[in-house]
């Protein structure tokens, strides 16, 4: 069974007028945004409702190489709506109808789920496939509402990147390895679907597995509904094509780019029986990186490949 992961989580809560306590005072300059002690944000002013957002891994571990249960994730919204009561005043359960019709009684101890990030994590068993697969899920024909974004995120270590959809709604999948600055391992590949509470209650959405509207939606079968969902409407999962580099190969090792230069010209030398007059030790060094790199004999190769979400690696033809 695939396992259900989650990264950041937003809900809402019903509060009196503008929702601060009296003589509450904000720390980040907005007076209507405050920081949650163990993470997180809180947001005020706007419907008589307090938004309540933060990731929960960090909160949970400190980090987020990984996602974190459904039971953490309700465990932890309770406790930043307790960090939260220290700033507001919440008001009695409050009946809301979403756009779609549907109606849920919200409460501090069933907030409304206004944002949710459902994460699948990948490990390619070839981490030298990663960028041809970008590349190659970039170019899947889509919606042409639908916006597609292939880049290196400078904010993450300019981690490489693939992002599809508009304003409203996004989902990512991105070089984990990098993002997480190596404490993710080498093939590591995020699937993040970044979902608002208009997404998640549509008409499709509550005719096909069921609305999250309220915190006792987060059912597992409807999560995975959803997730799985999203991920093939990203066509994260397409068939994609491509041509194996040297360059592919060399991605992933810890070679400089001035080395891995003068490692290909050894490698097309000793290809062409070239005598070269390197030094033993440097030679003794490229063919050692040689032996850890499987694939250098299908380099020039066409492949074909995709993620297989079930196995959670790539599936190649």
């Amino acid at each position: 069974m695939v396992e259900l992961t989650f990264d950041t989580v937003g809900v809402a809560v019903p509060v009196r007028g503008d929702g601060l306590r009296p003589g509450v005072r904000s720390d980040t300059g907005d007076r209507n945004r405050f920081r949650l002690p163990n993470g997180g944000f809180l947001g005020v002013g706007v419907g008589e409702m307090a938004w309540i957002e933060a990731s929960i891994p960090n909160r949970v571990r400190g980090e987020n190489t990984s996602g974190v249960s459904i039971d953490e994730v309700r465990a932890e919204v309770a406790n930043m709506v307790d960090e939260a009561s220290k700033f507001i005043q919440p008001a009695e359960p409050r009946e809301i109808v979403t756009e779609s019709g549907v109606s849920r009684v919200v409460s501090a101890d069933d907030p409304r789920v206004v944002r949710l990030d459902l994460v699948r994590d990948f490990r390619l068993q070839d981490p030298s496939r990663l960028t041809g697969l970008l590349d190659g899920l970039a170019k899947v024909p889509r919606d042409g509402r639908v916006k597609v974004r292939r880049f290196a995120d400078g904010r993450t270590g300019r981690a490489e990147t693939l992002r599809v959809g508009p304003a409203s709604w996004a989902a990512t999948l991105y070089d984990k390895h990098v993002e997480s600055r190596g404490f993710a391992a080498r093939g590591s590949l995020r699937a993040e679907f970044r979902l608002r509470s208009r997404q998640l209650s549509s008409v499709g959405a509550q005719s096909r597995h069921g609305a999250i509207v309220a915190l006792s939606d987060l059912l597992p079968e409807r999560c995975e509904a959803t997730r799985l969902e999203w991920f093939e409407k990203a066509k994260f999962g397409a068939w994609v094509g491509g041509q194996l580099t040297i360059w592919d190969a060399l991605r992933m090792t810890e070679l400089s780019d001035r080395e891995k230069i003068f490692f290909v010209g050894w490698l097309q030398a000793r290809n062409d029986s070239v005598i070269t007059s390197i030094s033993t030790k440097t030679d003794r060094r490229y063919r050692r990186i040689l032996a850890s790199l499987p694939d250098i004999g299908g380099v020039g190769d066409e492949i074909k490949m995709r993620l297989n979400y079930e196995l959670g690696c790539e599936e190649v033809a």
